[in-house]
């Protein structure tokens, strides 16, 4: 984004919410002087928002995980899948990798910058992952699939991005400890400071995850991302907060210090939504039952931060706050099937307050799912400008 001075902004409700060009360019990025900054920030980038990559603001970013290939149960990467006529078709993130011309130019350009770029494994199948956990020699194929990757694309880094749905018995918690260990070592020994992260599930104290090992994940891994969104998700019972400070239920200010018991805080990266979700209810109250969603009224959905701020452009609702969980709302009546719907989201205002917290306790720094979620709209690099870099 070359931007220097030019801001525009909209009112929405009275409240000035976006600009397609930043407040916060970094004047001496204007000479080729960048201020670096001061914790880590790092970026999910799927392959669906590649073409949201030139909205990206890399003086404001340290680390970049590509999201990522597809893990099969005997350690090789997904080469095709099945689109929407049942057809064979290449993976999409295989190919976005292999043969996307913005993300090689983003990769390179990274690099200059002295951003770290990693790779990001992905497993998200129940079944796969215990075939795979339990398999020694997939752990060799992997390893080696990642040196023939990573050398493609010259870079060093990886992250292990494994979503067990379900919950996990203790050996296979520990396989996952052997196996981030295995590949941190490894990789080691290939690119010397190779750069390993692990994703975790924001209970994985509370519940049987298969990242729940945490105190031996921390010393396995080089930084664990934890996961601090989805306390409420489209299927629950009633909405709320996507990553609420305190309130009814699991919160952020709980799960982290039940994280900082376990793993040292220059370890923890806190992964923050750049997304929210928006659901059918039964009334305007902050904590309103869900109702099922049908093809007459709709379903819920989720809603990217750019997302978020076209409705609001569109409805022109009254926006709330919710005080417990330090988070905005609003609810509307949907112009499209005349369904009431309230959306939580994140914004500059919710962010600040976990930004925070990240320097109250000295952590490693913050995670954002996911990168291009914001578009064009700059408020939230302003934020980590504001506190990060400034």
């Amino acid at each position: 984004m070359g931007s220097a001075g030019f801001i525009i902004e909209r009112e929405i409700s009275g409240k000035s919410v976006l600009s397609p060009f930043s407040r916060s360019v970094n004047i001496f990025s204007l000479f080729g002087i960048a201020e670096k900054p001061k914790r880590i920030i790092y970026g999910y980038l799927p392959y669906w928002s590649i073409e949201n990559s030139e909205y990206l603001q890399l003086d404001k970013l340290t680390h970049i995980a590509y999201f990522g290939l597809y893990l099969n149960p005997d350690g090789s990467f997904m080469e095709t899948t099945l689109g929407e006529d049942d057809n064979v078709i290449t993976e999409p993130a295989k190919n976005n990798w292999e043969n996307n011309d913005v993300l090689s130019k983003l990769i390179r350009k990274a690099s200059r910058r002295n951003i770290r770029f990693a790779l990001t494994v992905i497993a998200h199948i129940d079944e796969d992952i215990d075939v795979f956990l339990d398999c020694r020699s997939c752990w060799d194929t992997l390893l080696n699939n990642l040196r023939t990757e990573l050398d493609k694309k010259d870079i060093t880094d990886v992250n292990l991005n494994f979503e067990y749905t379900g919950f996990t018995e203790e050996d296979k918690q520990e396989r996952f400890v052997e196996l981030t260990r295995f590949l941190n070592e490894e990789l080691d020994k290939t690119y010397e400071d190779s750069f390993l992260v692990v994703s975790a599930f924001a209970d994985s104290i509370e519940e049987k995850r298969v990242s729940s090992k945490l105190e031996k994940l921390g010393k396995a891994a080089d930084a664990i991302f934890i996961m601090g969104y989805d306390f409420h998700r489209p299927q629950s019972d009633s909405v709320g907060p996507v990553a609420p400070i305190e309130g009814p239920g699991f919160n952020i200010t709980q799960m982290l210090k039940e994280h900082l018991s376990k793993v040292p805080p220059n370890k923890v990266i806190l992964g923050v939504p750049y997304y929210g979700y928006n659901w059918i209810v039964e009334d305007d109250s902050e904590y309103s039952n869900r109702i099922d969603g049908s093809d007459l009224n709709g379903f819920s959905q989720s809603q990217s931060y750019e997302a978020v701020l076209e409705t609001i452009i569109e409805v022109d609702p009254i926006l709330k706050w919710n005080e417990e969980g330090k988070a905005p709302y609003f609810t509307y009546v949907s112009p499209e099937t005349g369904s009431l719907r309230t959306a939580y989201y994140e914004n500059a205002d919710s962010l600040a307050i976990k930004y925070d917290l990240i320097n109250q306790n000295n952590l490693a720094g913050v995670g954002i799912w996911a990168l291009g979620y914001d578009g064009g709209y700059t408020e939230l690099w302003d934020l980590l400008y504001e506190k990060f870099i400034k």
